[in-house]
C-alpha cells in the first residue's frame, strides 16, 4: 500500500524533507519513501519537492510509520498539519497543535488510531 503525505505549514517544502529524513532513519522504512513533486505553482518553472510517497507494503512498516510521523510532527513548532492519502482517495489528518500537549499515552493512541486508519482501507481493498 501506497500513501501521499503532504505537510501544510510555513515552510511546507522544508518540512516535507525535514519529515523524509525522519522517516528514512528507521530502518524498515529506507527505500520505502521518496520526494514526489507537486504541481508548479503560477509563474514557476518547474515543480516542488512537496510531498512524500511512502510504500507501507507488510509487515511492521505501517506502525513504523505511524509512530515516526506523529512523534516528527509532536516536534514541530508553529501551525503544521500532515495530510495521508490513502490509494482510495481518503485522507487523514493530524495537527502539530494536537500531538504537541499529548501525554506519552494519548501519542501511542494517536500513531494507533493512524495505523488503524490506513490499515483498515488496506484490508479492504485487499477484500474486494
Amino acid at each position: 500500500m501506497d500513501v501521499r503525505v503532504e505537510v501544510t505549514g510555513e515552510r511546507p517544502v522544508d518540512e516535507v524533507r525535514s519529515l523524509r529524513e525522519w522517516l528514512v532513519a528507521e530502518e524498515s522504512l529506507r527505500g520505502r519513501v521518496r520526494l514526489v513533486a507537486g504541481a508548479p505553482e503560477e509563474g514557476a518553472l518547474g515543480a516542488g519537492m512537496d510531498a512524500l510517497a511512502v510504500a507501507l507494503g507488510n509487515g511492521g512498516a505501517l506502525t513504523v510509520f505511524a509512530t515516526a510521523a506523529v512523534m516528527w510532527l509532536r516536534r514541530r513548532t508553529g501551525r503544521m498539519e500532515v495530510k495521508i492519502t490513502r490509494a482510495d482517495g481518503s485522507t487523514v489528518e493530524i495537527s502539530a497543535d494536537t500531538v504537541r500537549t499529548q501525554t506519552a499515552q494519548e501519542l501511542r493512541e494517536t500513531a494507533e488510531h493512524l495505523m488503524r486508519e490506513l490499515a483498515h482501507t488496506r484490508q479492504g481493498a485487499e477484500g474486494g
